[in-house]
C-alpha cells in the first residue's frame, strides 16, 4: 500500500510537470504571437509618422491657402513628437523600425510633390482625411489585439489626436472644395 502511495504522487507530481511545461509552451506562443502583434503595429505607426512628417513639412512649403499651411505645422509637429516615443517602445522591445515611409506613402508623397498651389491644397487635403481614416481604422484594430501596456499608453495618447486631424482635415477639404467651386465660372 505504501509503495501505492509514493507511485500514486510520483504520477501526480510527474502530471503537474507535464502541466507546467504545456502551459509554459502555450506561455511563450502567446508571448510570440503578442511580439509579433507589437512589432507590426510599430512598424505601421513609424511608416504613417514618417508619411505625415513629408506631407506636413510639403504644406507648410507648398500650399496656397494658410489654412492648408497650419494644418499641415499642426501635423509635422504632433508626429515630430510621436516618431521619438514610438522609436523608444520599438528599442525596448528590440525591435527594429524603417526608416522610410514604405512605397505605397512613398508614391503619395511623390505625387505630392509634383503640385503647387491650389492643386497641392486640394489634394493634400483629401490625402490627410483618407491618410487620418485609416490611421484610426489602424489604431482602433491595434487597441482590440495588441495587449502591450507600452503599446497601449501610446494608442491611449494619439488616437484622440489622430480623430482631431481628421476632423480639420475633413473641414480643410470642405473648404478647400468651396473656393474651388467659386472660383470656376
Amino acid at each position: 500500500m505504501k509503495n501505492l502511495n509514493v507511485w500514486m504522487l510520483a504520477s501526480l507530481f510527474s502530471m503537474g510537470s507535464m502541466t507546467l511545461v504545456s502551459c509554459n509552451k502555450v506561455d511563450k506562443e502567446a508571448s510570440a504571437a503578442d511580439h509579433k502583434k507589437v512589432e507590426q503595429f510599430l512598424k505601421q505607426a513609424a511608416t504613417t509618422d514618417n508619411f505625415q512628417l513629408m506631407a506636413g513639412m510639403m504644406a507648410e512649403d507648398q500650399s496656397k491657402k494658410g489654412e492648408v499651411g497650419a494644418l499641415g505645422q499642426k501635423i509635422y509637429h504632433v508626429h515630430s513628437r510621436t516618431t521619438p516615443v514610438l522609436a523608444e517602445i520599438a528599442k525596448k522591445k528590440a525591435i527594429e523600425l524603417p526608416a522610410q515611409m514604405g512605397s505605397e506613402k512613398k508614391a503619395l508623397v511623390d505625387s505630392l510633390e509634383t503640385k503647387k498651389g491650389e492643386e497641392f491644397d486640394q489634394t493634400f487635403a483629401n490625402l490627410e482625411v483618407e491618410a487620418h481614416e485609416e490611421a484610426i481604422a489602424f489604431y482602433e484594430k491595434a487597441d482590440k489585439e495588441v495587449n502591450d501596456p507600452d503599446v497601449q499608453q501610446f494608442i491611449d495618447q494619439i488616437l484622440p489626436v489622430l480623430k482631431e486631424h481628421l476632423a480639420e482635415a475633413q473641414e480643410l477639404k470642405n473648404a478647400v472644395a468651396q473656393v474651388d467651386k467659386s472660383t470656376k465660372p
